[in-house]
This record gives C-alpha cells, structure tokens and sequence, in this order.
C-alpha cells in the first residue's frame, strides 16, 4: 500500500512537472484543443507547457499567475472544431482564430463564459449555425468581428449587451430575419451606443430599417448595410443625425424617396455609397459651403435622381450614371454621368525634384531631400484603440511628416499596421529543431569565413553584415549576422527560421541553416553569385539581360511569389517586392529574398497601433496610405513596378517622379507596336523585332499597378499571363537561352550598358544590397 501511494505521489508530481508553469486547467483545455486541430504551431508539439520556455506560439500568458490571457493564432491553417472546455480559460482576453478555412462546426455557447474577453476575432473561418445568445454575456468585450462565416439564423438581441463595444462585424454570412431594437424586456442593437464600426453586409437580413437603431449621440464611424433584403423604405432618420459618421455604404437597400441634405455636411464626412437603391426626386446637397470638406466621394449609380441641385462650387466625385437625370446628355452633369469617372486617388507622399549622389552600399536616398541616409529599421508604437482612430489620409500625412524629420525616415517607408505586442514568452529557451534547416556551431561558422573577415562582406545594412562563406562540403552560402541592436526577440528568431525552413520553391531563396548560440543570431542562405536584378538592370554585375531573359525572369519571380501567397502554410505576404530582393543563381533562374521580413497573412486589430518603419518607397501599394492595410494585392503592385523597371531599366522614381505615374502618362493606346513608350524602354532591348509579346506584357504590367486591389490580378493570374506569352508568341526556350553554358560568360564585364554612360547616371541613384531576411511579424487583414 506504501508503495502504490509513493507511486501516486510520484506520478503526481510528474503531472505538476509537466505543467510546471502553465495553470493545470488552462492547460488541460489547450492541450484539448490541440488534439481536436490539425496543423497547429510546431511549438505546440515540442512541450507540454503552453507558458513555460520556450512557450506555445500564439499563446500568451500572465506572467505571475500563469494563466492564459491571449490565444493569437490568426491564419495558422488551423483545421477542426472549436470545442471543449474553452470556456474555462476565464482569464481570455483575446482570442484570434482568424482566417482558419478549415475551422468549422457551431460556436460553443462556452464563449458566453470567457467574460475577461475584450478581443473576440473569429473572422474568415467556415463556422456555421447560429451565433450563441451566450456571447451577450460578454460584458467587456471591444471588438467583435464574426465576418465571412456561414453563420444562420437571426442575430441574437443579447449583442446589444456590450456596453464597451467599439467594433460589431456580422458581415458575409447568411444570417436572416430583422436587426433586433431593444424593448423593455430585452436588449437590442440600438444600445451600443460606443460603437463606431457597423458592418452588417452581405448577408439575408430582412424587415425594415429601424428608424431607432442609431442615434444623435452615437459616435458612429463607418456603417454597412449593404446588400440584404430589407423592406423597401425611405431613408432613416439617422442619416440626418449622425455627425460623426466617416463612411455610409448601403448599396442594394431598397431605399426610397429623397436623399436629406444634412447628410453631406456632415464634417468628417468622407464615403457616401448609395447605388442600386430607388432614391427619386432631386438630389440636394445643401450649401456648397457647408459640404464636408473630407468629402471625397458620393456613388449614387443605378437610381431614380431626374434633377441635382448641386452648385457651381461643388468639385468633389459624384457617379450618377444610370439615373434619368444622365439621360440629358447637354446637361452640365455630364461629368458625373461617365462610366468611367475617376474615383478619389489614394495618397501618394509628395518628393523632391532632384536626384542623389552616389550613396554608400547601406544607404538609401531620402526622396525628399536627396540626402544619402542611413534607413531607420524599427517599430514605433502609438497609442490608440483602433485603425479607425486615424479617420483619413490627412492624419496619416501629418505623421508621416513629423516622423520623417524628426528621425530622418525615408517617406513611404512608413505605413500604419495593426499589430499585437509581443508576448512575454521571449525566453530564449532551446534552439528549434528543424527537419529542413541545419544548426550550426559558431566555431563552425567563423571557420568558413575566416573568423568573419572584412573581405569576405558582401552586403551590409542596419541588421549587420552578410559574408560569403565556404562549408566544409564545398557549398558557397551567405552567411548573415545580426548586430547588436538589431536582433530580434529570441522567440521571434526562432519564429522565422521556422517559417522559412518550411518554405521550398525554386524561384525562392533557400535558407540553408541557423546558428543560435552564445547570444549570436546568425542565418546561413543560398548564395546567388549573380547579384541582383537591380545589379544587373543598372550595369553593376556585368550581366546583359536581353529580352527574352527579362521574361523568363519575370515568371521565375512571379511563381515565387505565388508559391508564398497559395501555397505556402500559412500564406505569406512578402510586402517589399523590388528588384534588389530578386536575385539571379549560376543559371540566371530568378529567386525572390528576403521573405523572412514577410508577413503571414493575417493577424487582427488590436488596442495600439502599430508604425513599421518597412518598405521600398516607389514600389508601395497606394493603398496603404488610407486603408492601413496590406493583402497580397500589394505584393501584385510591386511586381508591376518591378516589371516597368525589367521593361525600362529605370528606378521606381527618377527625380522626384513615380516611374507608374509617368508610363500612364506616356502611354497611348493608339499606338499598336510600342504604345507611346518607345523613348521609356531600356536601350539595350530597343528592338522592334525582339520585343515579341511586348503589349501583352505591358497589359498585364498596367493590370498589376491599378489603383484600386480589385482591380489587380492575382499572382497566379500574373504567372498564367506570362507563360502564355512565352508559350504563344514563339520566344525561345529557356534551356536555351538562360543556359549556363550559352553566352552568359561572352555577357559578363564585355557589355557595354547603356547606363555606364555618364549621361545616364541620374537613373542610379544608389545600390542597394539584398539583405537576406531579417524581422518576422505579424500582418492584419480584418
């Protein structure tokens, strides 16, 4: 008997060990959750302490009690249910399980039990069933987003509970009946009287409109009703009384009668999208003088308006286009009536009209001034509750300015992210064992390099410097070594190297191994002997890039990038596409670098904001600057600058000018054989009879640097464009052109390029070196 209680006793004090930091029944419920999930965090295999070192990723946890506080496992590819005993992490502040495609069955009631919860982001998933009463009991809940489900059933009048919500997102579900008003024995939306996001769109809402659901006193920001089945009617009362109101969209909402006109002078007034709707009669937008000066666009398409009383003072964009007043085409709105009207263009920061002298290896070119400088590299925080804090561009304008002289930040390098701070798990803990990726000893690795010496530096920067090095097999790899001040969180090193050991693709760079030892971070990649595009676009690497290699390097980079975006997992946004993060191997195969500063896609709104200090000015998605947000269209946008720069040798901007802006300028359709451009193509490929595919090229060249996300095709549509270009249009093989045994080495040092001549040296206004991954962080999609 003594001996079967040593036993008990014993095996006891084994469960204790393994949760010898975590709380027992936090822990118990998550590794519950990892058995019902496939494909959860290769941390959560290694250990059976979620807040021991090195801890859970995505896990958070307090500190002095042990307990779980925050789950973050946005776009993990997470596959299951979420079931169990979650309700019973009752110290949950947040919980992020977005963009996970493969979670789906109902959501728990148990939700209702987590009442510490303030972040509740279950967006993008493929939950179904009805949305739980239960989660009116969540009293202290900000942020709710449950969009993009296939969530049923009618919404429950417990969410008019939250006292505290900023954020309600139900949209593109399925969910049925009317918007729930509160009586006396039950809440209702209309008493979220702190919400400032309503987004209800794209679902099967029916019944009326509440003329109760908003009021005077709400500090409304954005509101979407858009695309239901409401209950034909006029337009509610509250668009005459919502004064903060940003951005009103209800498109297709069987709306009825006359537009009021205090709508428009609303003074944060920016958005007013109303087509599709049955408005009548005119259209009065009151006192010029008094129309919101943020105003930057009114959709009224496909409506009833015969007559607008507008002013001559009124210059803002106004889509009237299928109302009977366009039907008058001697009519003064006949501006207003086109097609295709331009819609407001998204903020580009304004540069200086000069050019740089020639800058250091580690300097970039401040378009502002034209001042060699070194780049800032970091994370500015600033305080806020959400994105919608920064209510338009003018805000993000006046930071951007102020950042960039009192820190000397390049503009357009700077863009608003959403972003979690860290966890407090940043222990160093083990060194990640990876099947991929070789660990190396620092005596290893000084040995190869000759105890890292200046002559074996290739390329340098704020993360420190990149040697070229011999392994003992023979292998030539580029070795790059953080400097103090530079490195990462150990948990967020350990994050990266995980992330790219997972990544294989032959148009990626490959990380060869990691050395994580007597506080060193240093990561061991391919080495790319012929440099970079850039390099090779600018003279530098002697390398001549006739037509036909410019194509097969473009679809060699474009079938990275869409390996990143489809199939790696997760998915990955890379967010700094350009031509000196493509690199060219012994046989000229194109390989995209430096997704290791990539973004997954997605994480989720939180309660700071967050500046990252990255980017390529020149190559940033236009939309960045008011939507602070980044998707795998930005990447897309990039390519397309990246692919003008393949087409004209030329820097994304040349004196103070956006190569984009200046080829939609140039370009003339009428043209057939060059368009216009012939005077922008690089002189080395001016050949009418070598440029085969030319205008398809430069179609799907234009496509990807449209203004608007939607607009741009998808990576994987960019791939299937270009090998139709090589498979149709006759140009020769790549075996036979991007040989290593053909004319590389006749090209190499005998070209003489055309921007060698001192004329052309405007369009070189530094070199850039590719760094070689760097900073692994978390992206925002919601």
């Amino acid at each position: 008997m003594k001996l079967q209680l040593l036993f008990l006793a014993f095996f006891l004090s084994g469960i204790h060990f393994i949760y010898s930091f975590t709380d027992p029944h936090d822990a118990t419920v998550l590794l519950t959750l990892k058995d019902a999930w496939k494909n959860t965090p290769p941390s959560w295999e290694h250990s059976l302490d979620p807040c021991g070192l090195p801890g859970w990723e995505g896990v958070t946890c307090n500190n002095s009690t042990y307990r779980v506080t925050a789950l973050k496992l946005s776009t993990m590819g997470l596959e299951g249910k979420l079931e169990g005993d979650i309700g019973e992490l009752t110290e949950l502040t947040t919980l992020d399980l977005s963009f996970n495609r493969g979670l789906k069955g109902s959501l728990s009631p148990q939700l209702g039990k987590l009442q510490n919860l303030t972040f509740l982001i279950l967006a993008g998933c493929s939950f179904n069933g009805d949305i739980p009463y239960e989660l009116g009991n969540l009293s202290n809940l900000v942020f709710l987003a449950l969009n993009t489900n296939n969530l049923t059933g009618k919404i429950p009048p417990s969410l008019g509970s939250f006292s505290k919500l900023l954020w309600l997102d139900l949209a593109e579900n399925m969910l049925t009946g009317s918007l729930p008003i509160s009586t006396s024995k039950t809440p209702g939306l209309d008493l979220l009287s702190e919400a400032r996001h309503f987004h209800f769109n794209k679902n099967k809402l029916s019944g009326p409109i509440p003329a109760k659901l908003f009021s005077s006193n709400m500090n409304l920001r954005h509101m979407d009703l858009s695309n239901n089945s409401f209950k034909p009617s006029e337009a509610p009362t509250w668009f005459s009384s919502l004064s903060t109101l940003t951005t009103l969209v209800m498109e297709n909402g069987s709306l009825q009668g006359s537009i009021p006109h205090e709508l428009f002078s609303f003074p944060q007034l920016e958005e007013v999208k109303l087509r599709n709707n049955e408005f009548s009669e005119t259209l009065d937008m009151g006192v010029p003088e008094k129309i919101s000066p943020q105003l930057k666009l009114v959709d009224l398409k496909n409506n009833n308006i015969s007559f607008v009383k507008l002013g001559s003072k009124y210059h803002k964009s106004l889509i009237l286009r299928g109302n009977p007043v366009c039907n008058d085409h001697t009519s003064s709105l006949d501006a207003y009536c086109q097609e295709n009207q331009q819609t407001p263009k998204p903020y580009y920061p304004s540069l200086a009209n000069c050019e740089c002298t020639s800058c250091l290896l580690d300097q970039d070119c401040n378009p502002w001034n034209c001042e060699c400088v070194y780049p800032y590299k970091g994370t500015l925080s600033v305080g806020g509750s959400l994105l919608s804090e920064l209510p338009n561009a003018t805000v993000l304008k006046l930071l951007e300015n102020s950042l960039s002289m009192s820190q000397s930040l390049l503009p357009g390098s700077i863009y608003i992210q959403a972003s979690w701070k860290s966890s407090g798990n940043d222990s160093s803990g083990e060194a990640p064992q990876l099947k991929d990726a070789r660990r190396f000893s620092y005596v290893e690795l000084r040995k190869c390099t000759n105890n890292f010496a200046e002559r074996n530096v290739i390329g340098s920067g704020a993360y420190g410097k990149v040697y070229r090095g011999l392994l003992s097999n023979g292998q030539v790899v580029a070795i790059k070594r953080a400097q103090q001040g530079s490195m990462q969180s150990l948990l967020e090193f350990k994050t990266e190297i995980e992330l790219l050991s997972r990544v294989h693709h032959k148009n990626l760079v490959g990380l060869v191994g990691f050395c994580f030892e007597q506080g060193k971070q240093i990561l061991i990649y391919e080495f790319m002997p012929n440099g970079t595009i850039r390099d090779s676009l600018s003279g530098k690497s002697g390398i001549y890039l006739d037509w036909n290699r410019r194509l097969y390097i473009a679809l060699g980079s474009a079938t990275g990038l869409a390996y990143l975006h489809e199939h790696a997992n997760p998915p990955i946004i890379h967010r700094d596409v350009k031509s000196t993060n493509i690199l060219l191997d012994e046989n000229l195969t194109a390989k995209v670098a430096d997704f290791g500063l990539s973004k997954l896609v997605s994480d989720a709104l939180t309660s700071n904001v967050s500046t990252q200090v990255k980017g390529t000015m020149g190559y940033l998605d236009p939309e960045y600057y008011q939507t602070q947000q980044l998707t795998e269209k930005s990447d897309v946008y990039s390519f397309g600058v990246f692919m003008l720069e393949l087409l004209t040798s030329k820097r994304p901007i040349v004196k103070g000018k956006y190569i984009v802006h200046r080829v939609r300028t140039t370009m003339n359709k009428d043209e057939e054989v060059h368009y216009g451009l012939w005077d922008m193509i690089d002189l080395s490929i001016r050949d009418t009879k070598n440029l085969i595919g030319f205008g398809k090229f430069l179609e799907i060249t234009m496509q990807c640097i449209e203004d608007s996300p939607e607009d741009r095709p998808t990576m994987s549509e960019v791939v299937k464009a270009l090998e139709t270009i090589l498979q149709n249009d006759g140009v020769v093989s790549s075996t036979s052109t991007l040989s290593p045994t053909s004319d590389l080495g006749a090209s190499r040092g005998a070209f003489n390029h055309p921007y060698n001549d001192p004329k052309h040296k405007m369009d070189v206004i530094s070199i850039d070196t590719f760094g070689y991954s760097g900073a692994y962080t978390i992206s925002t999609r919601v």
